[in-house]
């Protein structure tokens, strides 16, 4: 059992060694270390009036879950499910994925680099559903900032460009 003399937090240190092992003893940390804090903007969403909070909420942290946990096949599939309900909220369902960020795109939530940055993303959770993908630690990051972005960008920045656009005072 580990204390820190600064926090006071405590942890559990395992360290295992087994002869076959050529890479030297093994160390885990009970509870983890944070990989990845959710962002300060996540407890302003229920302000939205379209229940995008709900969704949104629950699948983001879910995905910090996984992150937490080191899963991260699990947090791609996360972000996928994720960026495909956000295009459903605000274009509706059109069928497809396709289809549904083409809507994306036209609506006007994302430009045509964004999208295709977007495609990637979601090829990126597609085939850690269909293809064995395993996203390494960079990967994962990629993709939480590309969904956390999004978030930001279609749920959060209308609102806050309409209060800043309240307090410009107009030309003379």
């Amino acid at each position: 059992m580990l204390s820190c003399l600064g926090c006071e937090t405590v942890k559990l240190r395992h360290t295992s060694h087994f002869s076959e092992d050529t890479d030297g003893p093994s160390v885990v940390y009970y509870p983890p270390a944070i990989f990845r804090r959710p962002p300060e903007w996540l407890g302003n969403l229920w302000f939205e009036v379209d229940l995008a909070y709900e969704f949104v909420d629950r699948l983001l942290k879910e995905i910090y879950v996984a992150l937490q946990n080191n899963l991260p096949s699990l947090a791609a599939m996360g972000v996928r499910a994720l960026l495909e309900q956000i295009m459903i909220s605000k274009v509706g369902d059109q069928g497809t994925f396709s289809k549904n960020m083409s809507a994306f795109e036209s609506q006007g939530y994302v430009s045509s680099l964004q999208r295709k940055r977007l495609e990637t993303i979601l090829e990126a959770g597609h085939a850690a559903i269909h293809r064995s993908f395993a996203p390494n630690r960079s990967d994962v990051i990629t993709l939480v900032d590309i969904a956390e972005h999004i978030v930001e960008t279609v749920y959060l920045h209308e609102r806050k460009v309409i209060e800043l656009g309240k307090r410009v005072p107009p030309k003379a």
